[in-house]
């Protein structure tokens, strides 16, 4: 009998490019799984993967029925929409058959989103993670808030598996760095304010799509601001790319946490980023980060100005080290152990 049958996103079977991070995710469980031989079965959810959206949930139900009882748990791995449709329909199977079931919720704003939404919703929403097994959230605040309606509730952060290994001391040249999409959410008018009012002793470039209807952004856009616009970077790349820079600065107005600064750690790459709850979970100010207020572009250009050799050098240490946890294979061997599925990890 297999160990665990999954059920989450996929990576994109037709542009491999357009994989979103949620995806990214679950693909790197299913490598650590692999490398630490556990048997596994994959039912996929991304809907890019089928003809529609009836063809998947047939697929997806299909899949269930058939595999459900060759399995000893029922892993599910999802956005908000497979929280609230699909779900509840495996929790039920897995009661009928006796089986183990583990949630695991992707992004950092579910808060938000069981405060907006409706009384029905709501229940909807207590009575998955109160008949769930064990549930995982990627930040703190989120196991804190809805530990409430199950004891079995653990953190499973935005991991990333470090393909960079560094080898010597990093130096500060003022090689600054955005990744991400390219909108008002994610902090461009900051940049597009501070970047202008720096000497050419600074570099500073941007990456990312502009992928909003009706932007304001656009090459010209940037080019008559004298900005450099480097456009969208493959996810295969960002490591190598950013590699060639000191810091990343990341303005967000909103975040759960990013997989860009776990990135950054995973090169000893310290960042500027926003006071937001999930990026002061794991950046800590004159630590392994510079935080400022959100909108507020005259402190991103002090933050910018203040960094120089003496203080970026412990900062780029303490960065490296940070990473540890957030270390995709030691965060997968910890979800094991609290799914009961594998021993305790040492010194976790």
């Amino acid at each position: 009998m297999s160990k665990i049958l999954l059920i989450g996103p996929r990576q994109n079977k037709h542009n491999t490019h357009d994989t979103g991070g949620i995806s990214i995710l679950f693909e790197l469980l299913i490598a650590d799984l692999s490398k630490q031989n556990i048997q596994f079965t994959v039912i996929d959810t991304l809907k890019a993967n089928y003809l529609s959206r009836i063809n998947m949930f047939i697929s997806i139900i299909s899949l269930l029925m058939k595999n459900i009882r060759k399995h000893e748990h029922i892993s599910i791995h999802a956005t908000l929409n497979s929280f609230l449709v699909l779900a509840p329909m495996v929790i039920i199977f897995a009661k009928i058959f006796s089986k183990k079931t583990s949630l695991r919720k992707f992004a950092g704003s579910f808060h938000e989103d069981y405060h907006n939404t409706n009384f029905i919703i709501k229940f909807l929403i207590r009575w998955v993670l109160k008949h769930t097994d064990y549930i995982f959230f990627e930040t703190k605040y989120l196991v804190k808030k809805f530990k409430i309606y199950n004891k079995n509730t653990f953190w499973f952060p935005n991991v990333r598996d470090a393909q960079i290994k560094i080898e010597k001391t990093r130096t500060f040249n003022k090689r600054f760095i955005y990744i991400g999409s390219i909108n008002e959410e994610k902090g461009i008018d900051e940049l597009c304010e501070v970047i202008p009012q720096l000497d050419d002793t600074y570099t500073f470039d941007l990456y990312g799509p502009i992928n909003m209807k009706n932007t304001k952004y656009s090459i010209d856009y940037f080019k008559n601001l004298n900005i450099n616009y480097k456009g969208a970077l493959p996810s295969n790349n960002v490591l190598q790319t950013m590699d060639k820079y000191d810091v990343l600065v990341l303005p967000s107005h909103r975040e759960g946490y990013p997989g860009v600064i776990i990135e950054a750690f995973a090169l000893g790459i310290p960042t500027i980023a926003t006071k937001l709850l999930g990026i002061m979970e794991i950046c800590e100010h004159n630590k392994n980060a510079l935080l400022i207020d959100v909108q507020e572009p005259t402190q991103l250009l002090n933050a910018v100005k203040s960094l120089n050799q003496l203080n970026y050098t412990p900062l780029h240490k303490e960065s490296f080290y940070t990473f540890k946890n957030f270390n995709s294979t030691f965060q997968t061997k910890r979800y094991l152990e609290k799914i009961n599925l594998r021993k305790k990890v040492i010194n976790a």
